[in-house]
């Protein structure tokens, strides 16, 4: 049987393998695998280097058929043409980048985005399997963690152009009716493998089978060959010299998030909050902070939090090297703080994991005050409602 298997980072990755790994052996069904990677989000002149570090991992693993990176300017590109273009030379061009037109399984994230439903529709055949993000969560288009800003009302100049976008509509509707361009559609998926299906609230709406968290560790296991052998030391040595000292005070992790190229606020503005948020803890003297980035964060701002932060701890650590600036942070803990005084500083479902899978607890941030000083007004609400549903979660678990 042939399968596709979608990716849209690296821990997405980790969570894929971990379902189409349990599928593989439940079904006793040999399988040539797909892999596609696509829409990281990660700033422009990272995401090369993003999509080729994820095909490193899935090749050290798992034997592929072909792995396929479909670029920003790919999928821009395809977008423009749905409007004037019918739907089989739309979905020709997709088989022809991914080499198959036709495969009996199809393996995605979710169903809402773009590119999920334009391989949903390319493949219409395909058993759709939905594998979560992060490590195996159900996020629906409408779910409070996917941060949204609201829409604002439409301005005067906007009611004057309501005849003629209804009019541009109604002309869409008969061109699609004619096969003249086409339509994507979120198809429905046949079976989901969650590790935490419901832990925001929300059931997904396909059968479930769920997956214990030891598959996930597993995996996490099989990539600590590609923690840098350098930092480990470094942090190592960071944590050595602080035992023994009167406070015995942790080392710091803050997992950053990519707030500021999601332009939620601006960047300036995400090294204050972060810098606020440690000190609003209590920084110990003679402490250590380990900065791990998003895979989606932009570096400069990495090597600007540090120099913020510098004279605030004894040493810090960023974790810039590319074999940990993309490797999801479960992986490096593995290797690195199993034994240690950690403290955790999280603003994304990351806190989930260390807690599900090493019984490690968050700071979660920001809270109300950093998050209504610096955050633009739009995403306000949407924040701090994703932080209130983090730390239910923490609560479940």
């Amino acid at each position: 049987m042939k399968r596709i298997i979608t990716c849209q980072g690296s821990i997405q990755l980790i969570t894929a393998l971990s379902a189409m790994f349990y599928r593989e052996r439940s079904q006793h069904t040999t399988y040539q695998n797909y892999l596609v990677i696509y829409e990281l989000y990660a700033p422009d002149q990272q995401h090369h280097e993003f999509a080729a570090f994820i095909q490193r991992m899935a090749q050290a693993v798992c034997d592929w058929e072909a792995i396929v990176y479909l670029t920003p300017e790919q999928l821009d590109a395809i977008g423009y043409q749905l409007d004037s273009t019918p739907p089989h030379r739309i979905y020709g061009t997709v088989h022809q980048w991914i080499g198959l037109d036709h495969t009996d399984e199809l393996y995605l994230c979710r169903n809402w985005q773009f590119t999920n439903q334009l391989l949903s529709n390319a493949y219409p055949s395909a058993s759709r399997i939905c594998y979560g993000d992060a490590i195996g969560l159900y996020f629906s288009e409408h779910s409070a963690v996917v941060h949204r800003p609201s829409t604002p009302p439409p301005t005067p100049d906007q009611l004057l152009d309501w005849a003629w976008w209804k009019a541009r509509a109604y002309w869409h509707q008969i061109r699609e009716q004619l096969k003249l361009k086409t339509k994507l559609y979120s198809m429905p998926f046949e079976v989901g493998y969650f590790v935490l299906p419901e832990i925001f609230g929300e059931t997904p709406p396909m059968p479930i089978v769920k997956l214990d968290p030891s598959n996930l560790l597993t995996l996490f296991e099989q990539f600590t060959s590609f923690v840098d052998a350098a930092q480990v030391a470094e942090v190592q040595t960071a944590i050595a010299s602080l035992h023994g000292l009167p406070d015995n005070p942790p080392v710091s992790v803050l997992l950053t998030s990519n707030f500021s190229e999601g332009d939620r606020l601006p960047q300036e503005d995400e090294i204050k909050a972060y810098r606020e948020f440690l000190i609003s803890h209590k920084i110990l003297p003679n402490s250590v902070l380990v900065i791990k980035p998003h895979p989606r964060d932009d570096l400069d701002k990495i090597y600007r939090l540090k120099e913020s932060l510098s004279g605030f701890y004894q040493k810090i650590i960023i974790l810039t090297d590319p074999n940990l600036f993309f490797l999801p942070f479960e992986i490096f803990f593995l290797k690195v703080f199993q034994n240690s005084n950690i403290r955790v500083f999280a603003f994304s479902s990351a806190c989930l994991s260390l807690k599900l899978l090493f019984d490690v607890p968050s700071f979660i941030g920001f809270g109300t005050d950093l998050t209504t000083h610096y955050f633009n007004p739009e995403f306000v609400a949407a924040r701090l409602e994703h932080e209130q549903i983090l730390h239910q979660a923490i609560e479940q678990l």
